[in-house]
């Protein structure tokens, strides 16, 4: 850029000269700008000194503009208004490139952690931010995208789309599995059932099998999925796994699936937003790529 000659006059003297023009008074000036009426009257003067020439016809306390007056007002009041438009359009920019995703905790460390990599790849253009809670999200109040919770998909006040249902099986670590005589049907009594607050229970499954439930089976309960699920990968019980979670621990062979029978779930994956959401490009192109893994991992196509 061209470097000029010209030394323009500072932006507070430029912004009391507006106010004064606009207000008629350096007294209301001043209160505008939240400065004393003395320093509006300095900032004017620099002005006129600057420009060698008077701004204002005093009448009393009221000042009449001139011309040159009025002409650098309305000079100022334009460069305000494009910058504030340039402003605004940056800022809506980057929020819009903001994508803020909530999700359960267990779906946040086993599931999307591992495949971080690939999906900042796969979605590009986004300020990625991920919060884990177990709450449906209130978009009125949060500054959140879009959530992926488990459930019904019949949640008020929210736009809910369905992702993926859900596969659930018992899982176990291959050693454990070794110990065990499968084929047995007293083969889960002689082991620690692993429970989690989950809608499919152990008596689900045990129901819908035909297998008869151990009536005092060795338990241990969890409150939260992955951790039940690293107890699993220790060797410590059989775990009922929901496939999303685990699937990636059954690729990698630290945990097996051996029972036949695989339970499909009461619930499944939906993506949630508020009803005034933006559907932004981070915000679908992330909605595409999770629906296509939560899809595979959920049917574990490429390990059948």
């Amino acid at each position: 850029m061209k470097k000029s000659n010209l030394t323009l006059p500072t932006t507070k003297s430029l912004c009391a000269l507006e106010a004064t023009v606009r207000l008629g008074t350096a007294t209301l000036a001043a209160s505008e700008l939240h400065v004393t009426q003395a320093a509006v009257s300095h900032r004017l003067r620099d002005l006129e000194d600057q420009l060698g020439e008077s701004l204002f016809i005093r009448h009393g306390r009221r000042l009449e503009p001139t011309s040159a007056a009025l002409q650098l007002a309305e000079a100022v009041r334009n460069s305000s208004s494009i910058l504030e438009n340039v402003w605004g359009g940056i800022q809506s920019r980057a929020s819009t490139d903001e994508l803020t995703i909530s999700m359960l905790p267990a779906l946040a460390s086993k599931w999307l952690a591992p495949r971080l990599a690939e999906m900042v790849t796969e979605v590009q253009g986004a300020n990625l931010r991920i919060t884990a809670s177990r709450e449906l999200v209130d978009f009125d109040k949060e500054q959140v995208s879009a959530a992926i919770r488990y459930g019904t998909g019949n949640w008020p006040q929210v736009r809910a789309r369905p992702m993926a249902d859900e596969t659930v099986a018992p899982v176990m670590a291959p050693s454990l599995a070794r110990q065990l005589n499968l084929a047995s049907h007293r083969a889960l009594s002689e082991v620690t059932l692993l429970r989690c607050d989950n809608p499919d229970s152990w008596e689900d499954w045990f129901a819908a099998t035909g297998l008869k439930q151990p009536s005092q089976p060795n338990e241990i309960f969890f409150d939260e999925d992955a951790t039940m699920i690293e107890a699993a990968i220790g060797g410590h019980g059989i775990a009922l796994g929901r496939f999303a979670l685990v699937a990636r621990d059954l690729r990698a062979g630290r945990l097996v699936a051996p029972f036949q029978y695989r339970m499909t779930s009461k619930f499944g994956y939906w993506f949630i937003q508020g009803m005034n959401s933006s559907e932004t490009k981070p915000v679908m192109d992330f909605f595409q790529w999770a629906r296509g893994h939560l899809l595979r991992d959920t049917q574990l196509l490429d390990l059948d």
